[in-house]
């Protein structure tokens, strides 16, 4: 039995099994609704990440140009090597030519048993000494008497020194400048002629002062 609204209908049994038939070949559809979605508001375009940097380029290094001044180089020490060479050359004659000059003056005076030539700051430039006397000792020994004896020859108004001589009981130290450079210093025997002592070591000091310049 149905419940119409305007009073109770009777199905019968067939009709039941026919509604029911056609309930399940037709399905009732219960229509669903679904909700609208809010819109979303618009982004703005993000922006595109940070490219990577370009891997570095490797490349060979540019050869490096040499500048004239480093090509002249060479040119310009040339003349120096030279000059220093010649420097070198001509002090060793130089020096061959004092020592021979001393070896001159024993030679020629017999009385002379030691020679040296001595700077004025007292730096021995040639020497023929005996053995066990030291050129630097005679050197500066020399330098300070002659600077003394100039002393006492301006303070006492007799010039310009020209030679010193100390007398001892083995003989005589005597010392002779030669020019304004240097000074001769000579040992000579007691016995010694002292004239021709100083004649002789005159002549040498001549000679040196030409070879000095």
């Amino acid at each position: 039995m149905v419940d119409t609204g305007i009073g109770d209908y009777f199905i019968s049994d067939a009709e039941d099994d026919l509604l029911d038939d056609e309930a399940l070949a037709s399905p009732v559809v219960v229509p669903i609704h679904t909700p609208v979605p809010a819109p979303v508001p618009a982004r703005a375009p993000m922006a595109a990440p940070d490219a990577a940097p370009p891997a570095p380029v490797l490349s060979a290094p540019a050869p490096v140009q040499q500048s004239a001044s480093v090509n002249m180089a060479p040119a310009q020490s040339q003349p120096v090597v030279a000059t220093q060479q010649q420097d070198v050359a001509r002090r060793s004659t130089r020096e061959e030519q004092l020592a021979a000059a001393l070896d001159r003056l024993m030679q020629e005076d017999p009385d002379i048993q030691a020679a040296a030539l001595v700077s004025l700051d007292g730096f021995t430039m040639a020497s023929a000494l005996p053995e066990g006397m030291q050129p630097d000792r005679v050197g500066a020994m020399s330098a300070a008497i002659l600077g003394l004896g100039e002393r006492a020859a301006a303070e006492l108004g007799r010039g310009h020194l020209s030679q010193v001589f100390i007398q001892g009981d083995s003989g005589y130290v005597l010392l002779m400048s030669v020019g304004e450079r240097a000074v001769l210093t000579a040992m000579a025997d007691a016995n010694a002629k002292l004239g021709l002592v100083l004649y002789d070591m005159r002549a040498v000091a001549d000679d040196i002062a030409g070879i000095l310049g």
